[in-house]
């Protein structure tokens, strides 16, 4: 098969997670393990010049070893791709093409995990595996990670892999994962094609938020009911949005675009700071740019009766934040107690929370050296901007583990290309696919 035939079959491997199923679920696994066995099988000469450790279904670990010793030290060169195989579902009957058929249409690839993310996966052990077999040795030690569970938070491929480095005492030099791409026709104004590179990323925090109140008919409510009570906490979280902030990458992000924008909106994003609450009420209301500017509150889940005519003992709504520095997950939890102010009202952390995190090392540091290099080589003329990820990564477990770490997916997305991650008919274009070869193939050659 040629590069482009192997991501279809990597595609029509439907490694999602069905509904209710939990670690250990036999079907669930089976598909991982077909992906990582996919691996095996379609990049052979790779693997005769990597060592490899499957940790588990969720878990597989490459080490591609340099010409140099690269040793363990985080000054030591050696750099770490993350990647992930694993997929949502897909509202099969909501697509125009079969989620899991690789459906080639118009220069476009259609499937789930297109863009999320086996585009990525692939361009990778395509370029490790088009070098080997031209003979190349990289300078120094090059390891990937790749994960099976990143769409659930990464517990058992992620963080084992973390924990297998670790107990090794295993650093790099620098990591990079996925993240925010080359966008096109995103911001007003802006004609020219930029490369963002998210080197802070949001924090991740949902809050459940319950009201009890006694079963019964519906003929017989109660004066205060839960639903209402509920409601109103809800709206007094709307109505107290957190509070505006500018980090270090995000005004970073904004002086580097200024000179692209002609006029008071330029002039406002480089005078970004001093201007203050000018800056952020004249920033709009566009959703992205709120994102970048404060910590965003999505109200997801709604529960109450399973039955028309049955008053429920409990109503339940969760809400997802996405924290910006330096908001913590306790600091931002009191805040949402704080707007509700209500001690009828149950809110407790659900699931796994995280802070932001920090950049250790931005625009100076060996790795966006490299990378800006290999952009360079495959996609010349487009500016590089630090920028913050406003979704999470698996990269988020391995902050300890050194001192830079980058998200970044190298391929030009259109808005309309973006809405296609986690929705329908989500696809990559082929021209993308090829160039994300090159940029791979570029960035391992001067590692």
């Amino acid at each position: 098969m040629d590069f482009i035939e192997k991501f279809q079959a990597a595609l029509r491997i439907p490694s999602f997670w069905p509904s209710g199923a939990q670690a250990g679920d036999s079907a669930a696994e089976a598909r991982l393990k077909e992906f990582q066995e996919f691996l095996v099988e379609n990049y052979p000469v790779f693997h005769k010049n990597a060592e490899r450790w499957v940790l588990n279904p969720y878990s597989v670990i490459y080490r591609w070893p340099g010409a140099v010793n690269a040793g363990k030290d985080a000054d030591c060169g050696a750099a770490l791709i993350l990647a992930h195989y694993d997929v949502v579902a897909a509202e099969k009957e909501k697509w125009s093409a079969d989620p899991f058929g690789a459906e080639m249409r118009d220069g476009y690839i259609y499937g789930r995990g297109s863009l999320d993310m086996k585009h990525m996966l692939i361009c990778v052990m395509e370029a490790a595996e088009t070098l080997c077999t031209a003979g190349f040795k990289p300078k120094r030690d090059i390891w990937f990670a790749f994960g099976g569970d990143e769409e659930r938070t990464g517990v058992l491929g992620a963080m084992n892999a973390v924990k297998w480095f670790t107990e090794r005492g295993q650093r790099f030099a620098w990591v990079l994962d996925e993240g925010t791409p080359i966008i096109e026709d995103h911001i007003k104004g802006v004609d020219t094609p930029l490369a963002l590179i998210s080197i802070e990323e949001k924090g991740y925090l949902s809050l459940e938020l319950t009201a009890a109140q006694e079963p019964g008919h519906a003929s017989k409510p109660s004066g205060v009911q839960a639903a209402a009570l509920l409601g109103r906490a809800l709206c007094r979280i709307a109505d107290k949005p957190f509070p505006f902030t500018l980090t270090p990458a995000i005004e970073s992000f904004f002086g580097k675009l200024s000179p692209l924008i002609p006029g008071i909106k330029g002039f406002g994003m480089r005078h970004a700071r001093a201007l203050g609450p000018l800056f952020f009420m004249g920033a709009g209301k566009d959703p992205t740019v709120m994102a970048m500017l404060r910590n965003t509150v999505a109200m997801t889940m709604l529960e109450g009766s399973s039955a028309e005519n049955v008053l429920p003992s409990e109503v339940r709504s969760v809400i997802n934040l996405r924290l910006l520095p330096p908001w913590t997950v306790d600091t931002a939890t009191d805040f949402i107690k704080t707007a509700v102010n209500d001690e009828r009202i149950g809110i407790k952390i659900r699931s796994m929370a995280s802070g932001p995190v920090m950049a250790k090392q931005g625009t100076s540091h060996s790795g966006w050296k490299q990378i800006e290099a290999a952009m360079a080589a495959s996609w010349p003329g487009i500016p590089l901007l630090p920028f913050i990820m406003l979704g999470t990564t698996d990269s988020r477990h391995f902050m300890e583990l050194t001192e830079g770490i980058y998200r970044f997916s190298p391929y030009k997305l259109s808005p309309k290309d973006l809405s296609g991650i986690h929705g329908h008919d989500e696809r990559i274009s082929v021209l993308n696919l090829r160039k994300g070869l090159e940029f791979y193939t570029k960035l391992f050659g001067a590692i």
